[in-house]
């Protein structure tokens, strides 16, 4: 091999090296900056579709822009919904947050990873063993359940 072809196979290598390690690290940062929030949100108040006791499980599922977690019923205080909502059951259900990859916020444009940020609710995240009762709205679209804030549940 000669020396041209040697460096042109090292710096072929370097440059794939760089790029795979950037798409791997885009896909394991995320970084919880749920204390700030990025835009104006405005909610509506509606009817929730359940109240439940439910534990974290610490489980956080991220798709595209959305946040979902999972979470186990330990009680169901009421259900308006056809779904049949079983104690003792995980289920999923999305979060009042949005990402955004850092390169998308940050004046660099080379910052690997997402963010997480509030939505402008005092909605915080579950943690792995945190009981709390929540307010679930169903979407009948999707078949997923809404974990929702105080602020836009209608009494």
């Amino acid at each position: 091999m000669t020396l041209k072809r040697k460096i042109l196979v090292m710096l072929s290598l370097t440059l794939f090296g760089i790029i795979g390690t950037y798409l791997i690290l885009n896909q394991l940062i995320v970084l919880d900056r749920t204390n700030k929030e990025l835009g104006i949100y405005d909610f509506f108040q509606v009817q929730a579709d359940a109240e439940v006791l439910v534990e974290g499980t610490g489980k956080q599922n991220i798709i595209a822009d959305k946040v979902s977690t999972k979470i186990r019923i330990l009680n169901i205080k009421w259900n308006n919904t056809s779904n049949n909502l079983i104690e003792g059951s995980e289920i999923e259900a999305n979060e009042y947050f949005v990402v955004h990859n850092n390169r998308q916020v940050s004046g660099l444009q080379l910052i690997p990873g997402r963010s997480i940020y509030s939505m402008g609710t005092s909605y915080k995240r579950l943690k792995k063993g945190e009981q709390k009762t929540v307010h679930l709205k169903l979407n009948n679209e999707t078949n997923k359940y809404w974990i929702m804030p105080e602020e836009i549940v209608k009494e």
